[in-house]
């Protein structure tokens, strides 16, 4: 008996004051979604991934839907190795039928690990080591294959799949969730604070608490004890979209606090600036013999930056003086550079968006004696 209390009270001492040697977080990232990273601690080194795994098995998933292999609201069979998958779950039965979209709406929102696995096997055509190979080939083909290890399709701990653990590093994250944009039903699922599966059976509750707050809209939380808090989140604030990685938080919020904290030093230290927008005009040259005098001039595609607040933004210019009418919709009548602190950085051409016609005749005849 006196050992058990002994233990029980190493454990309390342990609880109470080796916690507070745990560093808040190990690794933390914040970029744009054009691959421009901002802030970075650790970004390179590899850790214990957790639930944000299903970042990627989300993604598979939705790649052998639009390839035709399955469907969205094709009937799931569970069998035992969902059921058994432990951790977060939904309430699941083996032997029933779930649609597909119900089980990634389980894993994208409440971070459910059997939904996870009945997904996975499922687009894996029958097979989680089949899946879990083609998590890895999607990695190679996103330029993470030596960033990021999948192992399963969850990211549970080994204890609990006795198999290695998915590990990554925070860049690997950030590539993964700059390629979840190309996903829009996975971020329409994502944003949901809470939805109903199973005909309106069941509510998932989201595990991202910060949804909502400063633009936040998204992705995926993930959690073990190996792992600690992890979490990876889309914002959009004063239109500027950006990503924060934060890996093996010592707390829930402590994790989410560095997410806030990250947001709000990107906000006072930068701005986007819209520098070229195709439907707006650049300038004007001089129509000669035209029924107008001139024509409007616009970039060929927008153009904006993200930069530092009080940045020296210049646009240079090097058009025609004079065209003669007529001119053709979409002529090429001049170049612009962007000139950002001295250094150019982007070019483009400057092209009407209009047809202009040559006078004729009796239109001249009427600027003469008129």
């Amino acid at each position: 008996m006196k050992k058990i209390f002994s233990i029980i009270y190493f454990l309390i001492v342990l609880s109470i004051f080796g916690k507070s040697e745990i560093p808040d977080y190990r690794s933390y990232l914040l970029g744009d979604t054009n691959g421009n990273i901002y802030y970075q601690e650790n970004m390179d080194i590899k850790y214990p991934l957790a639930s944000v795994t299903k970042v990627m098995s989300i993604m598979v998933t939705l790649d052998e839907v639009r390839k035709g292999n399955i469907g969205l609201y094709d009937e799931v069979p569970i069998d035992w190795e969902a059921v058994s998958a432990g951790g977060s779950a939904i309430p699941l039965k083996s032997g029933e039928r779930v649609a597909l979209i119900d089980l990634i709406k389980s894993s994208a929102i409440k971070s459910a690990n059997n939904a996870t696995y009945a997904m996975a096997k499922y687009a894996g055509g029958g097979s989680i080591n089949n899946f879990v190979k083609m998590m890895n080939e999607k990695a190679e083909k996103l330029g993470i294959g030596d960033e990021v290890e999948f192992y399963t399709p969850a990211g549970l701990p080994s204890r609990m799949t006795k198999k290695k653990m998915d590990v990554g590093t925070a860049r690997a994250i950030y590539v993964m969730t700059m390629e979840a944009f190309k996903y829009p039903e996975y971020l329409e699922i994502a944003k949901q604070k809470r939805a109903w599966i199973k005909d309106g059976e069941y509510q998932l509750k989201s595990t991202i608490l910060l949804l909502g707050q400063e633009g936040i809209y998204g992705l995926k939380t993930g959690y073990h004890n190996q792992s600690r808090f992890n979490i990876t989140v889309l914002s959009n604030k004063n239109d500027t979209d950006i990503i924060t990685v934060v890996m093996g938080g010592k707390t829930q919020d402590t994790r989410d606090d560095k997410v806030l904290e990250l947001n709000s030093k990107f906000h006072s230290e930068y701005e986007k600036k819209d520098i070229i927008k195709k439907d707006e005009e650049v300038t004007t040259v001089a129509v000669k013999n035209g029924v107008v005098e001139k024509v409007k001039l616009y970039g060929e595609e927008d153009f904006s930056l993200i930069v530092k607040k009080g940045t020296e933004i210049n646009i240079e210019l090097e058009k025609l003086k004079e065209v003669k009418a007529p001119v053709l919709k979409n002529t090429v009548l001049g170049e612009y550079d962007i000139i950002v602190n001295n250094e150019k950085i982007y070019s483009g051409e400057l092209k009407n968006h209009k047809e202009v016609a040559k006078k004729d005749l009796k239109t001249k005849l009427k600027e003469i004696f008129l």
